[in-house]
């Protein structure tokens, strides 16, 4: 990245501009990766140019690393499954060394395989991780991305399933919460107990 730009950088107004920009094209990129009706050949030309060649994928069930196999993994994503993804809130923060930063998605994924009986919802963090490659006369933000993460909960997908999602939320949670408050009721006695005893002690 250019000196100019990251001295360009310290001035709010110029930063805000660049973060909006950077937020607009991620906004992009994860409607591209998570909209699975988006053809591979138009992922191969919007998504894969942003793509480091180091790149790190992580979710809960599997890691893997290097951009040919991130190519491979986006694809057959799409090809497999039919899903689209509803934006809750988006944010991109630059790290104080201005050549990296981060941006995180909350929304939602949704399963739409059999949509005709059920549409799956699953809550998701995703987390990218960036650094910049703008030159001096670039006007909109280069980067590459060299971290894209997924976040989302086993019981958010217990949740999402009908009838069993809800005997999970409405029975077991709440009954587990009773259970929880009822041995920190316990233990409280038993806690203050030892303290009086002490005391008495003294």
């Amino acid at each position: 990245m250019s000196e100019s730009l990251r001295s360009r950088l310290i001035n709010p107004t110029y930063q805000n501009k660049f973060i909006n920009q950077l937020e607009q094209q991620f906004t992009n990129i994860t409607q591209l990766l998570y909209t699975t009706s988006v053809s591979c050949t138009e992922l191969d030309r919007r998504v894969l140019p942003y793509i480091a060649d180091d790149i790190i994928f992580k979710d809960p069930w599997q890691e893997g690393s290097s951009k040919q196999l991130y190519r491979i993994g986006m694809k057959g994503f799409h090809n497999m499954f039919h899903f689209t993804f509803d934006i809750f809130q988006l944010n991109v923060k630059l790290n104080n060394d201005k050549t990296t930063g981060r941006c995180i998605v909350d929304g939602i994924m949704n399963l739409e395989q059999f949509s005709w009986i059920y549409t799956y919802p699953l809550r998701s963090i995703l987390t990218y991780e960036f650094r910049l490659l703008n030159n001096e006369n670039d006007d909109e933000p280069q980067f590459e991305i060299f971290r894209h993460e997924e976040m989302w909960s086993v019981a958010d997908m217990i949740v999402g399933i009908p009838g069993v999602g809800w005997l999970y939320q409405n029975i077991f949670r709440r009954g587990f919460g009773y259970f929880f408050v009822g041995l920190s009721a316990l233990s409280c006695y038993f806690h203050d107990h030892s303290i009086k005893t002490n005391k008495k002690k003294e």
